[in-house]
């Protein structure tokens, strides 16, 4: 089982090198600055691991509004993600659709967990991708350079925050009751 410390290191090193990762893969095509595919790419990676951990909360999670939050993620960063592959289609930058590595490595630990257990690690590993996560979006929205891609990240952010604000009622109620 992955520490609370270690987990927040491996998500942020994992946002670290897809940074850095993502800079390599900008594209001269595209109709957006660097820093904007940059944004693009990540949230592209991010939203990925979101949909895939999510998944698996449905199915491994003990608590049934666990399960439920899981289903939640599920269907809204699938929303998200086909809103931003359009804009990407349209701003002519290539997503990659996969997990970033430090995502990966929390996706195979909790793979290997369920009930109790499993929903104490996926709500914190939640609580740390969602403070990141909504930090880039914040980020994105008030700093961007592309309109479009600005006003992506100003309306999903709301919901990466919703989500957060979930994962911490959820973990607290499980402490209350002895979880």
């Amino acid at each position: 089982m992955l520490n609370s410390k270690y987990r927040h290191a491996v998500v942020a090193a994992g946002l670290a090198a897809l940074i850095a990762a993502g800079c390599s893969l900008l594209q001269s095509s595209a109709e957006v600055t660097p820093v904007d595919q940059q944004f693009m790419l990540t949230a592209a990676s991010v939203g990925t691991a979101e949909v895939d951990m999510a998944e698996l909360a449905e199915h491994q999670a003990g608590d049934p509004a666990v399960k439920a939050y899981g289903r939640r993620l599920a269907q809204e960063h699938t929303r998200i993600n086909d809103e931003l592959t359009q804009l990407a289609a349209r701003k002519h930058v290539e997503l990659i659709k996969a997990m970033d590595p430090a995502n990966r490595t929390l996706y195979e630990e909790l793979t290997h967990l369920n009930g109790k257990l499993f929903d104490r690690e996926y709500l914190l590993a939640q609580m740390n991708m969602h403070r990141m996560g909504n930090g880039l979006y914040e980020s994105e929205a008030q700093a961007g350079e592309d309109a479009d891609v600005k006003a992506f990240a100003a309306n999903n952010s709301p919901a990466g925050v919703e989500q957060l604000r979930l994962a911490q009622s959820l973990l607290g109620a499980q402490a209350r009751v002895g979880r």
